[in-house]
């Protein structure tokens, strides 16, 4: 069992926000509202300096998941429907202590988990990177730098079509058919949409991250 003064910190941005069109703030919040809803009801999320936001994720085995899910979730809501027309953001994740007390105002929070995350962001840009996963042990992260950019080949390649699966699939862990009746599409379309966005392997990443964070911060 991980510790409880354990915490994930989610800091991103957003890539090319002034190419956006529509209200980006309200999707945001509209995606972390689902993720209170159907994964974490203690996730913590706020918007800062117009395009960049950040999340405290209590359960530190879900900040891969919840990561994914916010980038699928802006590529669902994006304008057009090809890959050159989807939303995404630059995403660095920070595991470690919180010092603070976790039930705060998110703006007000400290910890190693923030210093890891807002640490990592800052050159991705120029990296050219939109996941990173730091957790303050040199071999895991180097692990992550490996892994991380596969992972993220794969989500920068997801249409909107794909990703509104996708979404629902990480979100609500339902089964395709009841994708199919929530997007009116039938169950193959929605198989072949999940096959097509290589969801399977990102699934063995999950479990491999979870293998990892279980190992270094537990009791």
């Amino acid at each position: 069992m991980i510790r409880k003064d354990i915490h994930a910190v989610i800091t991103g941005d957003l890539v090319d926000s002034t190419a956006i069109s529509k209200d980006y703030h309200e999707v945001l919040f509209r995606i972390a509202d689902d993720i209170q809803k159907y994964q974490l009801s203690d996730f913590k999320f706020d918007i800062y300096r117009g395009d960049s936001f950040q999340a405290l994720v209590s359960d530190p085995n879900k900040s891969l998941l919840i990561s994914i899910i916010m980038r699928s979730g802006l590529r669902r809501y994006s304008n057009g429907s090809s890959i050159s027309d989807a939303w995404d953001a630059r995403v660095s994740v920070g595991i470690g202590k919180i010092t603070s007390d976790p039930n705060g105002k998110l703006g007000q929070l400290i910890g190693e988990a923030f210093v890891r995350s807002g640490r990592g962001l800052e050159p991705m840009k120029k990296e050219g990177l939109r996941l990173r996963i730091t957790t303050g042990e040199e071999q895991i992260d180097r692990e992550f730098e490996s892994t991380c950019p596969l992972a993220d080949h794969i989500i920068s390649r997801w249409t909107t079509s794909q990703s509104e699966a996708i979404y629902l699939s990480l979100l609500k862990g339902i089964t395709q058919k009841e994708i199919g009746e929530e997007l009116k599409q039938t169950q193959r379309v929605v198989s072949k949409r999940l096959e097509s966005g290589n969801l399977e392997s990102l699934s063995n990443f999950f479990n491999r991250f979870k293998e990892i964070i279980e190992w270094k911060f537990s009791n």
